[in-house]
């Protein structure tokens, strides 16, 4: 007999009043957060009780719809933010150190920015008649190695770490059409780049602890799927008809629920999908199957109408939408998300598996 579907409560255990959301939240090694947002050009570094450590004007707003990528290097010391006519460098009090100004990047695209593990070296995308992988030498600000793209102002590009240090990946979405994901390996001032079409339409997730996994989620209706590293074969997949197949008492809706692009591993037993409705489901790794979900304190899912109204009428029910916004990790492995009263809030994850008991 199938276990029964389990909702695990967790207690709010930090939470930050914004006003409003950022447009980005970076994860400092430290456990800090530096935080931008898009109508406003101050950055804000956060420790890891959420307390503002400085908030300064660094011109990280967003610009003719092109938001403002920021990243921190591993040690901390160097702050890369890439808006839509220039990658600047700063040391981590906010002071300019380089600045590489290119051609702007056309509306809602731009490329963000990536560190090596040692510091030695940061990666970035410029646009132009070819969009233009660059590799920065840090201890002198030199540009050591470029790559020519295959797109020309057609494309975002996102930077994930891998378990490997002298791998990355970037995932390059163009706008609503496809998504491409490259794995770049470097040495010294080499860089060899690899299309994973294995991977395409898919959103990247995040790598298991273990750092033996890959988790990617679903473009529009593609499932979910894991690969192995570093092979990044094929190893499971779930589709959302599958996902959804379980005790849901949310089927009055008109449009059914569908995944919401993220799905990350929380340990090496156990991943989370965040869903269109606001829903946190748990999927087991071992079996990919989905075993419960995740009930964030104050993070509610409501009923609408077909007018976009609040109801509790079941007859009325159309659509739900739920209070988070954005979902992240932080270092210490707690569940971080924005939420639609313009905070941040973050929770701790007990120890969950699939074959646990009830907790």
């Amino acid at each position: 007999m199938a276990a029964p579907f389990r909702s695990i409560s967790l207690p709010i255990h930090l939470q930050l009043p914004l006003g409003e959301n950022p447009a980005g939240i970076t994860t400092l090694t430290n456990g800090g957060y530096l935080l931008n947002f898009s109508a406003r050009p101050e950055v804000t570094l956060l420790d890891t009780s959420l307390r503002e450590v400085w908030r300064k004007d660094l011109q990280a707003q967003t610009t003719h719809y092109v938001t403002c990528e920021t990243a921190v290097s591993p040690d901390g010391r160097l702050i890369a933010l890439s808006g839509e006519t220039a990658v600047r460098i700063t040391d981590n009090n906010g002071q300019l150190l380089w600045q590489y100004e290119h051609a702007p990047w056309y509306h809602f695209l731009g490329s963000g920015c990536f560190f090596s593990a040692d510091t030695r070296y940061m990666w970035f995308v410029s646009p132009g008649d070819q969009d233009t992988l660059q590799m920065l030498r840090l201890s002198d600000f030199t540009i050591i190695n470029n790559l020519p793209l295959e797109a020309s102002q057609e494309r975002s590009y996102v930077f994930h770490a891998t378990p490997d240090k002298d791998k990355f990946l970037i995932e390059t979405p163009a706008g609503q059409d496809d998504i491409t994901l490259y794995l770049v390996q470097f040495s010294d001032d080499k860089m060899m780049l690899e299309e994973l079409t294995q991977c395409n339409d898919s959103v990247a997730g995040n790598f298991s602890p273990d750092g033996k996994a890959f988790v990617t989620g679903p473009h529009y209706e593609e499932a979910i799927q894991l690969f192995s590293f570093p092979g990044m074969e094929k190893t499971a997949e779930l589709s959302q008809e599958e996902l959804f197949n379980i005790n849901d008492r949310y089927k009055a809706a008109e449009d059914p629920d569908n995944v919401n692009y993220t799905v990350l591993f929380i340990n090496n037993d156990t991943l989370v999908a965040f869903t269109r409705f606001g829903r946190l489901l748990l999927i087991d790794r071992h079996t990919f199957t989905c075993f419960g979900e995740l009930l964030p304190e104050g993070c509610d899912i409501r009923a609408y109408d077909a007018d976009g109204r609040p109801t509790t009428n079941p007859a009325a029910i159309v659509d739900y939408g739920g209070d988070i916004v954005t979902l992240l990790l932080n270092k210490q492995g707690q569940l971080v998300v924005t939420h639609s009263a313009g905070e941040i809030r973050v929770y701790e994850l007990p120890e969950i598996k699939a074959a646990d008991t009830a907790l």
